[in-house]
């Protein structure tokens, strides 16, 4: 991916260094408290490690579009990396997911911290409650981040508020991902709904936003940014479905099957169930959301997905959406530049592995 890969790494090299310097001062802080405080302070710096943060960059390139110096919003960029955190430890709880980016999700270290001390009471449970304090631990810590943005109060209220409008949606995004595999709906739009809400809004169209209204940035603007962000937002989460299924487990850091033993209600499985016959739907729905899901099963459903054209339908969508963002960006009067940055980042977000 040669330059694209480059504009991700350089930003993220950037919000690295700003966020190792911010959490110096938040986590002693937290383990000034008590000494009991020190592991959890530990694991919520471990868990930060790594990561694309695709957020922040997109939020400092909306600030950069609207005139902005990047410097001045890096603490609403290291919020959004912060409230990420919150919602991936607590999705990793919701999903029972045993690994994360290749290791031990926080429950599961958690919890084998647990019986290695031989503490009272189930190991996992303790695990799975840490994992959820230290995620509301990260959201109430977004804020104070949110707050040192280095611009008018008028500018910051404006983001603050988009910034809430956000979390508002991922919520909303999660809660029907949740529904939609618990009450088995397969809907092609109500999937297109969940990929907006959860992460066509969540990780593209509203950091944009809230970096331009940070800077100031007129109306226009700011609606052109989310017309660019919303289907590259859509792209985004549907390269995530593939990779969730067909990605390899090296490379992506979890297994190629937990989508399909959650369930999940993606597009890639609505186009799935308006190209199979009966029989072979039904066997896909026998499969789908069934934890003791064998790796051998799961390859049939892959292979079902793949033979359908799903996949091939899915990854139409995703061409799709990153050559509508494209258009919508190339409507903007934004800095070359910038601009050009973007459309870097978009496409890198559209073609990625993992």
């Amino acid at each position: 991916m040669g330059t694209s890969s480059s504009a991700l790494a350089t930003s993220a090299a950037r919000v690295d260094a700003a966020l190792h310097a911010r959490l110096g001062v938040l986590l002693p802080r937290l383990t000034a408290l008590h000494p009991a405080l020190v592991p959890a302070g530990d694991h919520l710096a471990a868990f930060l490690e790594g990561g694309k943060r695709v957020r922040p960059t997109l939020l400092l390139l909306g600030h950069a579009a609207a005139g902005g110096d990047r410097d001045a919003a890096m603490g609403p960029a290291l919020a959004l990396e912060l409230l990420h955190t919150c919602a991936l430890l607590h999705d990793d709880v919701i999903d029972r997911a045993p690994t994360r980016r290749g290791r031990p999700t926080v429950h599961h270290a958690v919890a084998a911290q647990h019986r290695a001390a031989g503490w009272a009471g189930q190991p996992l449970a303790y695990g799975e409650a840490v994992a959820i304090l230290l995620g509301d631990l990260a959201f109430v810590q977004a804020d104070e981040l949110f707050l040192e943005a280095e611009v008018p109060a008028e500018a910051l209220l404006a983001g603050f508020r988009r910034f809430t409008v956000l979390r508002e949606e991922v919520m909303a995004g999660q809660y029907l991902d949740l529904h939609a595999a618990t009450a088995r709906l397969t809907d092609r739009e109500l999937a297109l709904t969940v990929a907006t809400l959860k992460s066509g809004r969540y990780s593209v169209a509203r950091p944009l936003e809230i970096g331009a209204l940070l800077a100031g940035g007129d109306p226009e603007l700011v609606t052109g940014l989310g017309a660019v962000g919303d289907p590259l937002g859509r792209a985004f989460q549907v390269r995530d479905d593939l990779l969730g299924v067909f990605g390899e487990e090296a490379v992506t850091g979890k297994s190629a099957a937990s989508d399909l033993a959650e369930g999940k209600r993606t597009l890639l499985i609505a186009e799935a169930a308006t190209r199979l016959d009966e029989a072979d739907r039904a066997r896909l729905e026998a499969g789908l959301g069934d934890p003791q899901l064998t790796s051998a099963e799961a390859a049939v459903l892959r292979e079902l997905l793949q033979a359908s054209g799903a996949r091939a339908a899915a990854e139409r969508y995703v061409e799709a959406s990153v050559d509508e963002a494209l258009t919508a960006l190339d409507a903007l009067a934004v800095d070359g530049e910038v601009a050009a940055e973007l459309a870097t980042v978009a496409r890198e977000l559209g073609d990625r592995t993992a």
